[in-house]
């Protein structure tokens, strides 16, 4: 019979996070603080980068659970960010739209345009977007959390395109 109230009390809430959050998602700078409001509860977090010639990805997970994703991706000149957000996982291209145009986003996901420095040589557009596992995530958290991800994307490290 205890046994049985000890799994109750444990399912009925979850622990507070014990880890805690990173300052960048592989490089990219971001408030630790609005990750934090994103990520599940949980004791232990791990980064996983991961990059190939258009794309640069951070996963993070919690518990050894993927638990949230943030990509940088390069697109072709006359891309837009509702067609981003077509092939984005967790946000759809009629999602909460900002009133700039620069970034969709939903309480799952969020994409955003990158405003490099030196846009007007670039033949392509840096794309960024965010995602997590879970839907318990607030519209805001994430929208704040693209934004701050989006705009230090905008580095002369991440806007630099790779040369084949």
């Amino acid at each position: 019979m205890t046994f049985a109230i000890g799994i109750a009390a444990v399912g009925c809430s979850s622990p507070p996070a014990e880890y805690s959050p990173p300052d960048s998602l592989c490089g990219i700078a971001v408030p630790a603080r609005l990750l934090k409001a994103v990520l599940p509860a949980g004791q232990h977090i791990s980064v996983h980068p991961t990059s190939s010639t258009w794309n640069k990805r951070c996963r993070l997970r919690v518990d050894g659970r993927e638990a949230f994703s943030a990509t940088v991706e390069w697109w072709g000149h006359d891309t837009t960010l509702r067609r981003v957000a077509e092939d984005a996982v967790a946000v759809e291209p009629f999602d909460e739209m900002t009133k700039d145009h620069r970034y969709i986003y939903s309480n799952t996901g969020a994409v955003g345009t990158v405003n490099c420095p030196n846009q007007g040589g670039l033949k392509d557009k840096l794309f960024a977007s965010v995602r997590v596992t879970h839907d318990d995530a607030a519209e805001s958290d994430m929208k704040k959390l693209i934004t701050a991800y989006t705009e230090s994307a905008a580095s002369p490290k991440e806007c630099t395109k790779p040369r084949l």
